[in-house]
């Protein structure tokens, strides 16, 4: 009989029909076979959800049945073998188990999972003791039927009749209709009959906890001796002589019953008193959390973005290699889509045809029946494409749901080296979010980036590497032409950017370069600067990319003292002095006495003071907002003539607008309400480098405060006033 998941992956969805998927059998009972994946490939559980979504689309429906009947696995693992539990599938639920320990087990773990999806309503109908034969083996049955309030409805005995129906391909009841085992069947097709008309028959859900389990059915009363593997003495020793204490478990039950019903029958029994069963229905579980587990969830540093997404960020700067995504459509569009508007819309260099055409990114496009069956036969075609395509150095990066189902992508690649030994395939299985966040992931894509250095070449003078420019700032092309023209007034350039519109090339003769020069220094390029200094024992000149004239002065200072000892500079500084004046003084007249409120994230601000003094402008006073970001320079303003407030609020600029009345107001971000009567701009998050940044502030400052506060438009149909 064809499974559901089968016919789903072989039949496209609009030639799908239900009478393909539906056979009759015994009794005119409608037969469906859900199916599953190949073994230790893809997600059963997700197989589940498609399942019953296909049935469901063909147009299967539950009404047009008197009983439908689900015949689930067990050990309910995961959201996806449960689906049959839910309260919109299941009126009812029987659990079938024997008496061994890991088959109590389980039916404890079913108990747990429609406690989960239960509200008031009670849908367990008890259980089903399937015999095995095994010594105590009815004790232990029902002595967890009665720790659990649950009856047992039926025993099945291990009878020989079961796998002859087996090997005629028949249903028991219709191969042997007079055995015991069918009769003991029928009386359980009563019993749910019966259960439509009278849902008082149905029970709660409550689960044990492990210890009461393993007391129970294991008759273990004491603790084990549990020592950490590899460890001398630990701080405290358990002793095996213990007394296992129950209370320990959350579930505050106070006893557990041990002795066995005086008789049993393997006819539908119930096993417990009405009273009994209002007891334990009465009893409710409760969950407590520990201040220490609060603090360490309260401690853990926020998360922002995805590990898959940093990972591609970093490997789509190498122009001459391809990215093999192996994803949904939905991460690999939202990934793509904000690299490709990046690269076409960064400004400053012109992009020639000889380099990377956008994008060189290759997703894999995992689908449904991909993470019901695995998608590592997709990702390898993909691969082969790649490489029949051209592409020499292939790197592979992983999201979430390959990683969730298993998919190896370095068994993959493994595959792909055998078939084309002379490529390079890189694999990054960063698995989405479970890696950690988009910091995460930018830094294990560099490091697999720095797989393609040359750890033998040696350095040569008049060569320097820039390392840690932003990638999604489109001033940073504008910036690093900036940079580039400085260094070449000290006879040097720029071996190779890592990472940014670099190729393999560059990046295998990445240590040629005499000097490293940070971009800036913020966390991410500090730990990619600790990776590479430890791995390939590099130089590194610690001042990030000057802003303003002043930090520009020192930089260039500091670093042809490094590069050139001796070399006078005066000349440069000079050249650059003269233009810095000239633009400001051109700017003046506009500005000059205006009364200026700064409002900052970020304490590294000194560029945008310097600006606003040698304009003439006066600096009413400082407030810093509050950020999980900012980094506290306490010292950096102590000196200043004005008041500087940490812990702003959006208040307190409302009332210092007020109260100090200024012409302009700069903030890290233009708020949503902005106070009346003033002019407002923004801080630049990624600032023009160089010795002329606080011109590109002056130009804008001037045009903007040459306006009127109120644009005119919003006066139409009024009076100005």
């Amino acid at each position: 009989m064809p499974t559901v998941l089968d016919y789903m992956r072989e039949t496209p969805q609009e030639a799908q029909k239900l009478e393909d998927l539906v056979f009759e059998g015994y009794g005119g009972t409608a037969c469906v076979e859900a199916g599953g994946p190949k073994p230790g490939i893809g997600c059963a559980g997700r197989g589940i959800l498609s399942s019953f979504e296909v049935l469901k689309r063909v147009g299967l429906r539950a009404s047009s049945f008197d009983i439908v009947l689900y015949d689930v696995l067990g050990d309910v693992v995961c959201g996806g073998f449960a689906v049959p539990l839910r309260k919109e599938y299941a009126d009812a639920v029987f659990l079938v188990t024997s008496g061994e320990y890991m088959a109590l087990y389980a039916a404890n773990n079913i108990l747990r999972g429609i406690r989960n999806f239960e509200d008031s309503v009670p849908r367990v109908a008890g259980i089903i003791f399937n015999r095995r034969g095994l010594f105590e083996e009815e004790e232990r049955v029902f002595a967890f039927a009665r720790a659990t309030g649950l009856p047992v409805l039926a025993s099945i005995p291990r009878d020989e009749v079961f796998s002859q129906a087996e090997k005629v391909g028949k249903t028991l009841a219709e191969a042997f209709p007079s055995s015991a085992p069918a009769g003991i069947f029928r009386e359980l097709a009563l019993y749910v009959k019966n259960l439509e008309k009278d849902r008082n028959l149905l029970h709660p859900a409550n689960p044990l906890g492990d210890i009461e389990l393993e007391a129970l059915v294991l008759g273990r009363r004491e603790r084990p001796c549990i020592k950490p593997f590899g460890t001398g003495s630990i701080s405290r020793k358990i002793s095996c002589a213990e007394p296992l204490s129950l209370s320990q478990e959350n579930r505050p039950f106070a006893e557990i019953h041990m002795e066995i019903p005086e008789t049993s029958s393997e006819k539908i029994c119930p096993v417990i008193s009405e009273a009994q069963s209002a007891e334990i229905s009465s009893r409710t579980p409760t969950e407590e959390v520990s201040p220490s587990s609060q603090a360490k969830h309260l401690s853990r540093p926020l998360l922002c973005g995805c590990a898959f997404s940093g990972a591609v960020t970093a490997t789509f700067q190498v122009n001459d290699a391809a990215t093999v995504l192996h994803g949904p459509r939905s991460c690999t569009y939202i990934t793509a889509d904000a690299l490709t508007r990046s690269f076409l819309l960064g400004d400053g260099r012109n992009i020639t045809d000889k380099e990377k055409q956008v994008p060189g990114l290759l997703p894999t496009d995992m689908k449904e029946e991909d993470i019901i069956f695995g998608g590592l036969e997709k990702l390898e075609n993909r691969i082969e494409k790649a490489l029949l395509a051209g592409w020499q150095t292939v790197f592979v990066v992983s999201t979430c749901p390959g990683g969730i189902i298993g998919d190896d992508i370095k068994e993959a690649v493994s595959r792909a080296k055998v078939r084309f030994p002379g490529a390079r395939v890189i694999p990054i299985p960063v698995e989405g979010v479970i890696t950690g966040d988009f910091s995460a992931g930018m830094l294990e894509g560099r490091k697999r980036v720095a797989d393609l250095i040359d750890p033998s070449v040696r350095p040569e003078k008049g060569l320097v590497n820039i390392i840690g420019e932003r990638n999604f700032s489109s001033q940073e092309e504008k910036n690093f032409c900036i940079v580039e023209k400085l260094l070449q007034r000290l006879g040097y350039r720029v071996n190779c950017r890592f990472l940014k519109e670099t190729d393999t090339l560059s990046l295998r003769s990445f240590k040629k370069a005499e000097l490293n020069l940070l971009a800036c220094t913020d966390p991410d390029t500090r730990a990619i600067q600790e990776y590479l200094s430890e791995r390939f024992r590099l130089e590194f000149f610690e001042l990030p990319f000057p802003v303003g004239f002043r930090e520009s002065s020192i930089w260039v200072k500091a670093l042809a003292a490094r590069l050139l000892p001796g070399k006078d500079v005066s000349s440069l500084l000079q050249e650059q002095e003269k233009v810095y004046k000239a633009g400001i003084e051109k700017y003046v007249p506009n500005l000059s006495g205006k009364r200026v409120l700064l409002v900052s994230y970020t304490e590294d601000i000194s560029w945008v003071l310097d600006t606003i003094r040698d304009l003439g402008m006066e600096i009413l006073k400082v407030g810093f907002s509050v950020s999980t970001f900012r980094k506290e320079l306490p010292d950096l303003l102590s000196d200043e003539g004005f008041p500087v407030e940490r812990n702003y609020t959006d208040e307190m600029r409302a009332k210092d607008v007020r109260d100090l009345r200024p012409d302009l107001v700069l903030s890290s971000y233009v708020p949503s309400v902005p106070e009346g009567g003033v002019h407002y701009d923004t801080i630049p998050v990624s600032p023009q480098v160089g010795f002329l940044s606080g011109l590109e502030l002056a130009k804008r400052w001037s045009t903007l405060l040459r306006l009127p506060v109120v644009e005119g438009w919003k006066y139409d149909g009024g009076d100005e006033s």
